[in-house]
């Protein structure tokens, strides 16, 4: 059997209502939302797959003078840190 993928299984458990978006104001967010989801997910999931669920976030910035740190966010060096 197949292992789900995290958007899967987050799909499942919400019934479908789900939208696969972030809205942040600043970097210190998204880190929030990057430990959040390692947790959840590191036992289950590589940290490949975590950061492909992460990488493919469409991902809105709430606080104009933070635009350019919120859309060159790396999600990869950021799960560095989770291990």
């Amino acid at each position: 059997m197949t292992k789900k993928s995290i958007l899967d299984t987050i799909i499942e458990a919400r019934k479908g209502m789900y939208c696969h978006v972030i809205e942040v104001s600043d970097t210190y967010e998204i880190d929030n939302v990057v430990e959040m989801i390692h947790s959840e997910y590191n036992h289950t999931h590589t940290n490949k797959e975590i950061f492909e669920f992460l990488n493919s976030l469409e991902v809105y910035c709430l606080e104009r003078s933070n635009e350019e740190e919120i859309y060159n966010y790396d999600f990869k060096e950021s799960l560095e840190y989770c291990n």
